[in-house]
C-alpha cells in the first residue's frame, strides 16, 4: 500500500518505545539546558553549557547539546565586540632609517648588486 517493505514497518513499530524514552530524556536535558542558560542571563552558548553539565556530573555529547539548543532556539549572546588589534594609528610616527639603505634597482627584474 505505501510501498514500504513489511519488515521496515515492523522495525519502525518495534522502535517506538525506545524512541519515546530517548525523546523524554532529551526533554529533561533541554530543561537542564534552559536552567543553565537562564542562570547565565542568556550568555552561555553550547560550549559553556557543555562544561557546566560536565561539572554537574552529566556527561553529554557536545554535538547533541548544540543540536538541541539549535532546535529549541536557545542562543548565547556575545557581550563584547571583537576588535582588530593591528590597526594603524592615526598619527603614526615611522621609524627613521638610521643605516641609510638604498633599495632602488637600476631596472625591473634586476637583483641587488651587493653580492
Amino acid at each position: 500500500m505505501l510501498g514500504v517493505p513489511r519488515s521496515t514497518y515492523y522495525a519502525h513499530r518495534a522502535s517506538r518505545p525506545a524512541r519515546t524514552v530517548r525523546e523524554r530524556a532529551e526533554e529533561v536535558l533541554v530543561g537542564e539546558i534552559r536552567v543553565l542558560h537562564a542562570g547565565s542571563r542568556g550568555a552561555y552558548g553550547a560550549p559553556r553549557i557543555d562544561a557546566a553539565l560536565r561539572r554537574a556530573g552529566r556527561a553529554v555529547n557536545s554535538k547533541k547539546i548544540e543540536r538541541l539548543m539549535r532546535k529549541h532556539r536557545i542562543v548565547g549572546i556575545t557581550r563584547r565586540r571583537r576588535r582588530g588589534l593591528t590597526r594603524q594609528a592615526k598619527r603614526a610616527v615611522f621609524a627613521a632609517d638610521l643605516i641609510g639603505r638604498d633599495f632602488t634597482a637600476p631596472g625591473p627584474g634586476c637583483g641587488s648588486s651587493a653580492t
